[in-house]
């Protein structure tokens, strides 16, 4: 596989993005210039830009979280591999969660122990379930895809389900059902 690198200057800091099937960037920066609504700072909102999709981000975060990474992957020759994951921290308290967006290529959520009502004001009604998901080792969140029309799609992670998410623990399940109920369009 080849990979291509473009470095890309972005406000006071540089990113290098990574163009192939599995490639990724990730934006860890510490600007104090953060979005109040979105948590977002200027650079981690250039980065999502940059890759074309429809940005929906949730604006409701419990407090003292911020946006601790924002990571974009896009495949080279197929459409349906772009995909953001952001990375919601609060250090104090060790729990995190994820807002994850994929242009294509999802498959429906097997039914968890337990299942909480989403009603979402862009997406409608859907799930948050409770289970064994991805790499998680214990119960875990994880809601089901949110769309319009075709996509892009939408979703909540909980801890476990992916590497990254794999050292801190789970908000509430009614905290994970008011941030996905709270995601909106970025302008």
């Amino acid at each position: 596989m080849k990979l291509f690198k473009y470095p890309i200057k972005l406000a006071s800091c540089f990113a290098i993005c990574v163009i192939a099937s599995t490639a990724t960037v990730i934006a860890q920066p510490k600007s104090p210039q953060t979005n109040s609504v979105i948590k977002l700072t200027l650079t981690q909102l250039k980065v999502l830009r940059s890759l074309g999709l429809k940005i929906a981000l949730p604006s409701y975060v419990p407090t003292n979280f911020h946006a601790d990474k924002v990571i974009v992957s896009a495949g080279r020759e197929n459409v349906d591999s772009l995909r953001y994951f952001i990375i919601y921290q609060n250090l104090s308290t060790d729990k995190c969660f994820a807002i994850e967006s994929v242009s294509g290529g999802i498959g429906d959520l097997p039914a968890g122990s337990r299942s909480y009502p989403i009603n979402s004001p862009i997406f409608g009604k859907s799930t948050l379930e409770q289970g064994l998901y991805g790499n998680a080792k214990q119960p875990t969140l994880l809601s089901q895809w949110w769309e319009e029309q075709n996509g892009p799609f939408y979703r909540f992670v909980g801890t476990g389900v992916m590497p990254e998410l794999s050292n801190c623990s789970n908000i509430t399940p009614q905290e994970a059902v008011k941030v996905s109920q709270s995601i909106r369009y970025l302008n």
